[in-house]
């Protein structure tokens, strides 16, 4: 089983950043983050422990209305 690399977070109340998963691929990263996001809205990122940098997010609005950002 590969290593995961990217970490997937969401932010609490305060700003404070959540873990939520670890993955390998980067596609699955995406998946993952727009699957939680949308049954939970907010901020999600990902972040790439190789790099150590945040290499997209993205905020849920509301059920089907979300955007998105690479870095």
């Amino acid at each position: 089983m590969p290593e995961p690399v990217y970490n997937l977070f969401t932010e609490d109340a305060c700003g404070n950043p959540v873990w939520l998963d670890a993955v390998a691929d980067f596609e699955v990263a995406c998946i993952r983050l727009t699957q939680l996001a949308s049954v939970n809205p907010g901020e999600y990122f990902i972040f790439n422990l190789r790099t150590r940098q945040v290499v997209t997010s993205l905020v849920s609005v509301h059920e089907g209305a979300t955007a998105s950002s690479q870095h």
